[in-house]
């Protein structure tokens, strides 16, 4: 049973990468018309409203958990979609794969959780992999403070979500975190910029909807199951499906090295994962 639960929860960890993955394309072109926080806004508005109708009210035990989960992601959220003013897909896909480091070092002080040497070696390969998909604008990579500062929230929210999903609803424990999103937006809104014009639809929708609701809820429902160390591991295929959208959707061009780092973050993941 243990082993069927593992199993299901790879499974839904590697679906929701591939959703987080694939908002790259979709918000670089969003950015030219709305502004990152409003981007953010619309999309947490939207799934609150849908974590409200498939979980109902929270209970007071919510509370706690979902803020700090809500805090964190918010502010990664808010520091990718700005830095994707100013770099290509690729980078902002792979940039913020620093968390593959920063989570078991988080989760050893905050959950008290041993760092084990699989681990270890697993998050130094699979950055590693994704320094090797991000050479292509090497230049941008350390470019700003935005980069840590998202990888940190990144980081921090995987590691909340380790420490409090076990025993809570996760559409309860969604519904804090997305409403939390929403309230810290407001104040940093551009009023002017939010009237939503027909042929943004589609893509908010998208962004709150599949991603937002579906890959979150995906997320939790996995980390019940996959230590945090793991989690943020598998997670590092973000950036391998942000890639990939980037080359086939976006145009975007790899070389050698990007590929070898491809396969280097798979052979990590395969590496942490195999019983």
């Amino acid at each position: 049973m243990i082993l069927k639960n593992k199993n299901r929860a790879i499974i839904a960890l590697v679906t929701s990468a591939l959703l987080f993955g694939s908002t790259f394309a979709v918000v670089k072109d969003l950015i030219s018309d709305l502004t990152p926080v409003n981007i953010v806004f619309l999309r947490y508005l939207l799934a609150t409203l849908l974590f409200l109708i498939t979980g109902g009210v929270p209970e007071k035990k919510y509370i706690k958990p979902g803020l700090l989960m809500g805090l964190f992601l918010w502010i990664g959220y808010i520091t990718q979609t700005i830095g994707l003013e100013t770099t290509s897909t690729i980078n902002s896909g792979v940039v913020t794969g620093f968390y593959i480091v920063l989570t078991p070092i988080f989760s050893k002080y905050i959950n008290k959780n041993s760092i084990h040497k699989k681990n270890l070696i697993g998050s130094i390969a699979g950055f590693s992999g994704i320094l090797l998909i991000a050479l292509n604008d090497l230049d941008q990579l350390f470019g700003n403070l935005f980069t840590l500062i998202c990888a940190t929230g990144y980081a921090l929210h995987i590691v909340m979500v380790e420490k409090y999903v076990k025993d809570l609803n996760i559409s309860k424990l969604m519904f804090v975190q997305s409403g939390v999103g929403s309230i810290l937006c407001i104040p940093f809104l551009n009023y002017e910029n939010l009237n939503i014009s027909f042929k943004f639809l589609l893509p908010i929708f998208f962004l709150g909807i599949v991603v937002n609701f579906c890959a979150f809820y995906l997320q939790l429902y996995g980390q019940k199951f996959i230590n945090a160390s793991t989690a943020s591991l598998l997670f590092g295929l973000e950036g391998v499906f942000a890639l990939l959208i980037g080359v086939f959707f976006v145009g975007e061009i790899l070389n050698l090295l990007n590929w070898i780092g491809v396969v280097l973050i798979l052979i990590a993941i395969f590496y942490v994962i195999k019983e």
